[in-house]
């Protein structure tokens, strides 16, 4: 009996043994098990990562680091024949399906039994799961980097151009130019990138896809615009061979061709004013006197290349008139010019390119616009200086000179009387005039008459006197005039464009005065206003 009790014991025992161990088998394995739903399992990669034994949470911050590494190191390289330019994949809108992919990766084994569960747990998969990202790439941003590198792989295209040598237009052919052609290199940088498989490649190489660049204006087109459609020519003499250089000088310098919507700037073509330059010490009008300097009389160039422009309908930007009337063109179609305050600007608003022609050639300044023939107006031009006001000179100045002899004057300054004068364009077709245009409206100062009279004592010689008074009004090159009844302060009003030498009865008071200048000769290059 003691026996058989014993052995139940044992049995018990046994049993409720086995029945802890298998607990704690069944309890240790749960715990793996339950573990193992945090974290993925061992064995498993995303790309190159390992991620097993990780929570989501720790294997996302690990994959966004690496790619985080491996996109700073790698760049895009477009290159052609001549150049390369590379762009940091970190500008190229690159982004990782890197959820999803945790996702995939985390669920291998989530599926199976309990005990499948464990073993996977304990021991991990049986072969190793890779899964791959998948690359997205904002467009967008691939165009922002092409555009970006567009600027340097552009070469402009050079236009034909014209010249003209011995009155013959000579044309030099265009040159092409090459320019990115975006939408075709994005495309090939797209397919290379999506291809990429190597995360350790460095420098991923696409070959920029260029497109030819046709100028606008070639050889052929401007066959078209060698009309001629406006000419205009002043005279000059040769009182003055430096002023002479002067108009061949800027003449030379305004011959060029003009594009559609271009402005022309006086002051491009012909500054700097210097001797390298070409440019001769000749008289300029500088606060109503003349002194010399370099250019001097390049105002009549801009004055025959303004009334040029005027006989076609190109667009005049900037004139300014002379501050004293000119002699080589009508009042109000002169146009002046001064270094940083007054420059001449027209543009060229027609659609097509125009020529400027300027040469000198026997005594005169020709300036000849060429361009398309619908440039060439359909009206006879004809133009009217209107004087709507003349102001009268001031009152002649006198001032005392000690280095002339007493009793002699010296016409230091002409008088001239100002004027407000209006100019108008007249249209005439078969013969009739069909509308009147006011150009512009010009004023031009008045001008006091300067007399410089001689304070210098001279012993007179008796003698002499007679033939010395016929000397005086036959050899000077001036103009003598009796002051006789002007010594009150009255105007001696010389005009500039034409004085008449003055023959003196020999029984009259008689004084000298020597005419220095000529408005005829001498030209306002630098107008300096008071």
């Amino acid at each position: 009996m003691n026996t058989k009790k014993r052995f139940k014991w044992l049995i018990i025992t046994g049993v409720v043994i086995l029945i802890g161990l298998s607990l704690g088998t069944i309890g240790y394995m749960y715990t793996q098990v339950t573990a193992f739903e945090n974290v993925f399992a061992e064995n498993v990669y995303i790309e190159d990562l390992a991620v097993g034994g990780l929570t989501k949470e720790e294997a996302k911050a690990k994959l966004e680091q690496t790619i985080s590494d491996q996109i700073s190191k790698q760049i895009l390289v477009f290159t052609n024949e001549e150049r390369s330019l590379e762009v940091p994949f970190t500008d190229l809108g690159i982004t990782y399906n890197i959820n999803e992919t945790l996702d995939k990766a985390f669920n291998v084994g989530r599926d199976e039994n309990f005990f499948t569960k464990y073993d996977i747990a304990k021991n991990g998969l049986e072969t190793k799961q890779v899964f791959e990202l998948s690359r997205s790439i904002d467009e967008s941003k691939i165009d922002d980097a092409l555009k970006t590198c567009a600027d340097k792989f552009y070469v402009e295209p050079i236009n034909a151009t014209l010249e003209r040598k011995n009155k013959q237009f000579i044309t030099t052919k265009e040159v092409n130019g090459v320019a990115l052609d975006i939408s075709a290199t994005k495309e090939k940088a797209l397919a290379i990138l999506n291809e990429i498989t190597d995360s350790d490649a460095h420098k991923i190489e696409v070959e920029a896809v260029m497109e030819e660049v046709i100028p606008e204006w070639t050889a052929h087109s401007l066959q078209d615009v060698q009309t001629l459609v406006s000419s205009f020519s002043t005279s000059y003499n040769n009182a003055s061979a430096n002023r002479n250089e002067n108009l061949k000088v800027a003449s030379k310098k305004i011959t060029r061709m003009l594009l559609p919507d271009e402005v022309f700037y006086l002051s491009n073509q012909l500054e700097p004013f210097t001797a390298k330059e070409g440019y001769k010490n000749a008289g300029t009008i500088v606060n109503g006197k003349i002194e010399d300097s370099l250019g001097g009389g390049i105002c009549q160039v801009a004055s025959t290349l303004y009334n040029a422009v005027l006989l076609t309908d190109l667009e005049v930007v900037a004139r300014q008139n002379h501050s004293l009337t000119v002699s080589y063109v009508p009042l109000g179609r002169d146009a002046t010019y001064n270094t940083g305050t007054i420059d001449f600007k027209f543009k060229n608003n027609s659609n097509y390119p125009i020529f400027i022609e300027s040469y000198c050639e026997n005594n005169q300044v020709i300036v000849n616009i060429y361009g398309h023939k619908s440039l060439k107006s359909e009206y006879d031009i004809k133009f009217e200086s209107k004087i709507t006001e003349v102001i009268p000179a001031p009152a002649t100045k006198y001032e005392d000179d000690a280095t002339l002899d007493e009793g002699k004057e010296v016409v230091e300054t002409t008088a001239i009387d100002g004027k407000r004068v209006n100019l108008y364009k007249l249209y005439y077709k078969n013969g009739v005039l069909e509308k009147r245009v006011l150009v512009n409206s010009s004023y031009y100062r008045a001008r006091a008459a300067v007399i410089k009279r001689g304070t210098k004592k001279v012993i007179a010689d008796k003698t002499n006197e007679v033939a010395d008074n016929s000397t005086n009004i036959n050899s000077t090159s001036g103009t003598r005039i009796d002051t006789s009844s002007n010594q009150s302060g009255g105007n001696i009003n010389l005009n500039p464009d034409h004085v008449e030498s003055t023959t003196l009865p020999s029984t009259s008071t008689q004084s000298e005065i020597d005419r220095t200048e000529s408005l005829n000769t001498l030209d306002d290059f630098a107008i300096i206003q008071n």
